[in-house]
C-alpha cells in the first residue's frame, strides 16, 4: 500500500493541503462571527457541558455507535468512491474534503477563541480522539478515488492503456479499508470520546 501511495504523492499531497485549507478558511470563519452569533454559540456550549452527565445517560449509545458507524461509511467512503467512480464526481470529493476541514477548523476555532485554555483541553478530548482515524480515512479514500478517476480519464482519452480493472480493485481494495477505519472512528466517538469530554468538564468547570 505504501507503493500505492508513493506512485500518487501529488494527489495525496493535494489532498491534504485542500484538507488544511479547509481547517484554516474554518478558524478564519470562527473569528469572524458577530458578538452575538458567539454569545449564543458560547452559551449553547456551556449549556452543553453543564448537562452533558445528564446527556450521556439518557444516550442510547449503542443505538447511536450503529447510526454514526453507518453514516462514517456511507456519507464519507462510500460517496467518495461512487463519486470517484462516476469521474464526473471528482469535484464533490474536493468539497467533502474541504468541508470536512472547515467544520473541524471553525469548530476548533470557536471553542479555543472563547475559551482559551479551556478551549484547548475541551477541543482536544472532544474532537481529537476519533479524528485521529476519521482524518487519515477520509484523506486516504479521496486520495484514490481521485487517483482512479484520473486513471480512467487517462484510459478514455487514449493516453493510458491497460490497469484500469488493477486500478479499480486497489481503490475498491483501499476504500473497504478506509471504511474499516471509520468504524472505528465511529466506535471511539460514541466510547471513548465522551468520557475524555466528562474528564475535561470535570478540569475546567
Amino acid at each position: 500500500m505504501l507503493y500505492y501511495f508513493r506512485q500518487r504523492l501529488a494527489v495525496l499531497a493535494a489532498v491534504v493541503l485542500l484538507f488544511l485549507m479547509g481547517v484554516g478558511f474554518g478558524s478564519i470563519a470562527a473569528g469572524t462571527l458577530s458578538q452575538p452569533q458567539a454569545a449564543d454559540l458560547r452559551e449553547y456550549l456551556l449549556k452543553f457541558y453543564a448537562n452533558l452527565p445528564q446527556e450521556l445517560a439518557g444516550t442510547g449509545r449503542h443505538a447511536l455507535a450503529r447510526r454514526a458507524l453507518v453514516d462514517n461509511i456511507v456519507k464519507i467512503s462510500g460517496l467518495i468512491w461512487v463519486l470517484g467512480m462516476t469521474i464526473i464526481g471528482v469535484p464533490l470529493v474536493f468539497g467533502i474534503v474541504f468541508v470536512r476541514g472547515f467544520v473541524l477548523g471553525f469548530t476548533a476555532g470557536f471553542i479555543i477563541a472563547e475559551m482559551k485554555l479551556g478551549g484547548i483541553v475541551i477541543a482536544a478530548a472532544s474532537l481529537l480522539p476519533h479524528n485521529l482515524l476519521l482524518i487519515p480515512a477520509l484523506i486516504i479514500a479521496s486520495t484514490a478515488a481521485l487517483s482512479f478517476a484520473g486513471a480512467a480519464v487517462r484510459t478514455l482519452i487514449g493516453t493510458e492503456h491497460g490497469g484500469i480493472v488493477n486500478q479499480f480493485l486497489a481503490t475498491t481494495f483501499i476504500i473497504f479499508m478506509t471504511s474499516l477505519l471509520l468504524a472505528a472512528a465511529s466506535l471511539v466517538e460514541m466510547y471513548i470520546t465522551p468520557e475524555l469530554m466528562q474528564l475535561s468538564r470535570r478540569l475546567i468547570m
